[in-house]
């Protein structure tokens, strides 16, 4: 009987030993492999991308990028090649690999929209990254690779946050550090697979990836073959000002009271808003202030962006003056200088202004629609609608209607539908 017990309590014990064992290698089969592997399989396929001034043969900027098929395409950003596309007098480009060996490149097509860029040194590579363009879970480990600050190439694990909301280009939300340089390396998933791409940060540990798909879309692009990469340029954004100029204007604008006046209070799910107050000390007036802005533009080259919509409505009262003294307060603020759209005044043409007295649902108001064009650009204009009601003594309406990068039909289409969006509901 006791030999019996003693059999079975081992029997028992071998049970649990092989138990635990199964378990400790499932765990071990299913567990992560670490940073440093991951980072040693990808080394191979990642690069650093320099753009180089000409005459002198310096750097001139830096940026990331990886290999993408077997005949070494590689992708970065499209800001990182910028200069190319913009002055190719000036500046050349080449690619950096993680053993020493450096290549000239070439610019086989770009999305500017997503801020993409497709490039070839013309060698192959048996080695090169496969894209997942899925969605991932939420808080899925990710680790983002590139060159910040010349530091040499470097990994950073982070966590995947899924897409941006209110945001007009799709982004993913990346918790990790993004640094400058990093720019168009590859966001991998502990398996390799590329689910995104750096391109930019809001510092602590905020950072921002383009969706992978658009990635792969690029690469099955057929290469472009017009000798002028600035002619690529110009015709992505009159199809992406045409998009986005439909969308808006598809539905009328969304609308509320504000002081009395029906106002348009957003430019859609991918605009952000809010409002201010400013009562000067002394008591002479009152102003009450909504603004509303996309928060994306597109980058087009060093400090020349454009692709952005935003309005601003000022309320101004000024109950103690008399009429005269208001025309003359409210003169002022409609006569202020337009807010600086940027971009490089050899590209930017002047502002052509045209003004009138309009009456839209039966409010009476000053009007003047604003627009220059672009020099190297053609076909695409910035836009400035300001208007100034005109039916109270002692207070009115102030609205302004910034677009940068449409074309003038458009212009006038989006002109068309915001100053129609205006009412007096008292």
């Amino acid at each position: 009987m006791i030999a019996l017990f003693q059999r079975t309590k081992w029997i028992i014990w071998s049970i649990i030993v092989l138990i635990i064992g199964i378990s400790a290698k499932t765990a071990v089969a299913n567990e992560e492999p670490a940073t440093e592997a991951v980072f040693a399989n990808s080394r191979t396929k990642i690069a650093q991308i320099r753009i180089l001034e000409k005459s002198s043969n310096a750097k001139a900027s830096l940026g990331s990028g990886f290999i993408v098929s077997p005949q070494g395409l590689l992708i970065t950003n499209y800001h990182v090649i910028s200069d190319l596309v913009f002055r190719p007098d000036l500046y050349r480009g080449e690619v950096f690999f993680d053993d020493g060996e450096s290549r000239p490149l070439k610019l086989v097509n770009f999305d500017v929209v997503h801020d993409l860029a497709l490039l070839s040194t013309n060698k192959s590579s048996p080695q090169f990254f496969e894209i997942n363009p899925a969605p991932q879970p939420k808080g899925s480990r990710v680790y983002a690779i590139g060159t910040p600050h010349d530091l040499g190439f470097t990994i950073v694990e982070g966590t995947y946050n899924g897409l941006l909301t209110g945001s007009l280009y799709e982004k993913i939300h990346y918790t990790g550090a993004i640094n400058s340089g990093m720019s168009g390396g590859p966001a991998i998933l502990p398996d390799g697979k590329v689910v995104g791409i750096n391109v930019a940060t809001a510092g602590n540990q905020i950072g921002f990836l383009i969706p992978s798909v658009y990635a792969l879309r690029l690469i099955k692009r057929p290469p472009q073959t017009h000798p002028h990469p600035i002619e690529w340029l110009r015709q992505q954004l009159i199809n992406n000002q045409s998009n986005i100029a439909n969308t808006i204007t598809k539905q009328p604008m969304q609308t509320a009271n504000f002081h009395g006046y029906r106002v348009p209070v957003t430019l859609g799910d991918f605009s952000k808003c809010w409002a201010d107050t400013d009562q000067p000390s002394g008591g002479v007036f009152e102003r009450f202030s909504q603004q509303c802005s996309t928060e994306d533009d597109l980058f087009l080259y060093r400090d020349y962006s454009t692709g952005k919509l935003e309005f601003q409505h000022d309320f101004i009262r000024a109950d103690k003056l008399s009429p005269l003294r208001f025309y003359n307060l409210y003169q002022q603020f409609f006569a202020r200088p337009y807010d600086d759209m940027g971009g490089p005044p050899e590209d930017m043409g002047q502002f052509d202004c045209k003004t009138d007295f309009v009456n839209p649902n039966g409010l009476k108001m000053k009007l003047a629609f604003c627009v220059r064009p672009y020099k190297r650009l053609p076909g695409l204009y910035d836009m400035i609608v300001k208007l100034a009601t005109l039916n109270q003594n002692h207070a009115g309406l102030i609205s302004s209607y910034q677009v940068s990068g449409v074309s003038f039909m458009n212009a006038r289409k989006l002109a068309y539908q915001y100053v129609g969006a205006f009412a007096w509901q008292k």
